[in-house]
């Protein structure tokens, strides 16, 4: 199944974005009301500056220092574990980061360590967005396939978007080594496909950098549907939280034009201790002041009560989004048994490393003995399959609006 995702133009909300970034950091902003259970300020962690997430973050967070009081500072990195150890270590509230909120979950990977292990990390807002692999028209690159002995990015620090971009090459029938492996952060890729460093990119669909790319040189997102579902049989395995998404308006896409990405969240984040009242009041000012920030950036829509993502759920949320998604009818009983049982999860997890990691500290494959380890003792997940998509509801109440207004035109004698 794909997803239908399109977004407004970017240029028409530049301007309050550059807004949106400067105060976002240091505005004063209305006094914070005395009743708040919010702190005198926020500080959150989440992706480099000119970056789509960085852009809808500071939209969110201008809205709340302008209107609510509450200053917000943006910390940002282009690696994994620099979005990430700010939350984890107390210096920042929250964090807008990639998959790494996942793997620091289960404690995989760079995550398998004694420094780190499984983290009781919560999801608060999950907005959707479409993420895939953009390459130069002039490239002749038209497929994944056609990727085969081209300079392919492998970004620095960031396992969960190198997982994704194997997972890309699989869609093609091909791995890592049938591509040239060029590592580069995040953010340097725009300019490396610019100045020929690499043949293709890995990138949100929208964003002032992608923009400015397109406006230069045409470009293709390269497309990932198709009916043959033996194209994604590895993403299960290393891109849990992924699904095929179809967008539209993609940078340097014509109007019409769509093509089938990756489709996930890059959800904002905080620990399982977080206050439930703060949490609870941040919630309900993201959803009030939607309509006041929707238009700043292309993605900001997806900010929507209605839109956010439930599923794939591969962490749980925090018991504060729990209860705001309950109240407005979006929580199911299939979302709350994956929740009860991510959350036994967590326990047993939290159980065992203490003795998993003194038993096999010294193994130079503890990450991929913990998986093993997780595999043959922890129970399955259960599935969820009582959420409507939210972008079928969305299209299926635009399609009703337009039903409405051709007969409106017809009582009156239009046409």
């Amino acid at each position: 199944m794909t997803i239908h995702f399109s977004r407004r133009s970017f240029l028409a909300g530049a301007a309050g974005l550059a807004a949106a970034a400067s105060l976002s950091s240091c505005a004063a902003g209305a006094p914070a009301p005395t009743n708040s259970a919010l702190p005198r300020q926020f500080v959150w962690s989440t992706y480099g500056i000119g970056t789509g997430t960085y852009n809808d973050l500071a939209a969110v967070a201008n809205r709340l220092t302008s209107e609510v009081g509450i200053p917000v500072r943006l910390m940002t990195s282009d690696t994994g574990i620099g979005r990430l150890a700010p939350l984890i270590n107390g210096t920042a509230d929250y964090a807008r980061a990639g998959d790494e909120y996942y793997y620091a979950f289960e404690g995989n990977d760079e995550f398998a360590s004694e420094m780190w292990g499984p983290q009781r990390l919560r999801q608060v807002w999950t907005p959707p967005g479409n993420y895939g692999v953009l390459v130069r028209e002039d490239s002749g690159i038209e497929t994944v396939s056609d990727l085969e002995g081209r300079r392919y990015p492998r970004l620095t620090a960031s396992t969960s978007m190198n997982r994704k971009l194997e997972a890309i090459l699989n869609y093609g029938g091909l791995t890592g080594d049938d591509v040239v492996q060029v590592d580069i952060s995040y953010s340097e890729q725009v300019e490396a496909l610019r100045t020929g460093q690499l043949d293709a990119l890995y990138h949100n669909t929208v964003g002032s950098n992608i923009e400015e790319l397109a406006s230069q040189y045409p470009v293709r997102w390269l497309d990932l549907g198709g009916d043959d579902e033996t194209r994604y049989s590895t993403w299960e395995e290393l891109a849990p939280m992924v699904r095929p998404g179809e967008f539209t308006d993609g940078g340097g896409m014509e109007p019409g034009e769509s093509a089938v990405n990756m489709q996930y969240t890059i959800p904002l984040t905080t620990l399982a201790d977080r206050p439930a009242d703060e949490v609870a009041q941040l919630i309900d000012y993201i959803d009030e002041h939607f309509d006041h920030f929707k238009d700043v950036t292309p993605d900001a829509q997806n900010f929507h009560r209605d839109v956010v993502l439930l599923d794939p759920m591969v962490v749980p949320f925090h018991e504060s989004s729990v209860a705001f998604f309950d109240r407005i009818g979006r929580w199911t009983p299939d979302l709350q048994a994956r929740q009860d049982a991510l959350l036994e999860r967590e326990e047993l997890m939290a159980e065992a490393w203490p003795a998993f990691l003194e038993n096999n500290s010294d193994a130079e494959d503890l990450a991929q003995r913990w998986v093993d380890w997780k595999y043959e003792n922890l129970p399955s997940l259960p599935s969820v399959d009582d959420v409507p998509d939210p972008m079928d509801e969305q299209n299926r109440s635009d399609s009703a609006e337009t039903d409405g207004d051709d007969d409106d035109a017809e009582q009156n004698g239009a046409g």
